[in-house]
């Protein structure tokens, strides 16, 4: 089950203008933390053209995305979470999800290695 919690803050965040393509996927990686072979922390800024349809992804990692641009679907347990700027998602690690954009989708996704002391449900945070 995915837990709500709807906190109304503004904030303004301004990006450089980006054209991307319908259908184009442009991931530019900001920071990774890894130990020895294995990835601890990885951030990444997303920009997804319109009518994308990412395949499912189960990730080995707990994931965080938060909306900055543009509109989207996101299917976590069969259960339908609607992308817009200030939403902000947690994933635990091992829980499958897709995501299908409406708009050009630009979102901040963290990795990072799965937190024992974390609840293992997906949790939505609207700001």
């Amino acid at each position: 089950m995915v837990q709500f919690a709807d906190m109304r803050r503004s904030f303004h965040l301004q990006l450089l203008p980006i054209q991307i393509q319908p259908r184009q996927v442009l991931n530019v990686e900001i920071v990774q933390h890894s130990y020895g072979e294995q990835a601890i922390y990885q951030q990444n800024i997303m920009s997804l053209g319109t009518d994308v349809q990412m395949p499912e992804i189960c990730d080995a990692q707990d994931v965080t995305i938060a909306v900055l641009e543009g509109n989207g679907n996101l299917i976590v347990n069969d259960e339908l979470v609607a992308l817009e700027p200030g939403i902000f998602v947690f994933i635990p690690a091992n829980t499958c999800h897709t995501l299908q954009t409406q708009s050009q989708l630009i979102f901040l996704l963290s990795r990072c290695s799965p937190g024992l002391a974390i609840d293992e449900s997906s949790w939505v945070i609207n700001l």
